[in-house]
């Protein structure tokens, strides 16, 4: 596949007309205050889980730009965040950002970047941007179940 087919996925994944059901932002639009410190045991809360989401994303973001020595780091894999409306208007914003900054930079690119191994990893550009695009999904999956309170 082809960066523009990635950068669809990227887009269908996040805004809609996803094959696997809602998309990340249709989800994360419908969640309310009262949501937003929601755990089941003693999992990451519902506001960690986007922070974290959108760490991984920063780190694909600072690769695409060559930023060989950026790596996620433990306080930024999994923030604490005080789940408030405040706070939550501040993460939603930062997420929405990395899909802007994300598919900006992708449409700078070609194609042959698909094909060059991350700097520090052991897998390719195109696993990573794959990756992301799953790593949304799945906690996607976590999201919905935190909503419902299970």
């Amino acid at each position: 596949m082809h960066r523009q087919g990635i950068i669809e996925l990227l887009r269908r994944t996040f805004d809609g007309a996803a094959w696997h059901g809602p998309a990340v932002m249709e989800t994360l639009r419908k969640v309310s205050s009262d949501q937003l410190g929601q755990r089941v045991g003693n999992s990451h809360s519902l506001i960690e889980i986007v922070e974290h989401m959108t760490a991984w994303r920063r780190f694909t973001i600072e690769k695409l730009r060559g930023n060989t020595t950026f790596d996620v780091n433990d306080a930024a894999n999994f923030p604490r965040v005080e789940p408030n409306e405040e706070s939550w208007t501040i993460t939603l914003q930062q997420f929405e950002d990395s899909q802007i900054m994300l598919l900006e930079l992708l449409e700078q690119t070609n194609d042959s970047l698909l094909e060059q191994t991350v700097e520090g990893r052991n897998y390719s550009f195109y696993v990573l941007l794959h990756g992301i695009i799953h790593h949304d999904v799945y906690h996607l999956g976590q999201i919905m179940l935190l909503m419902k309170g299970q």
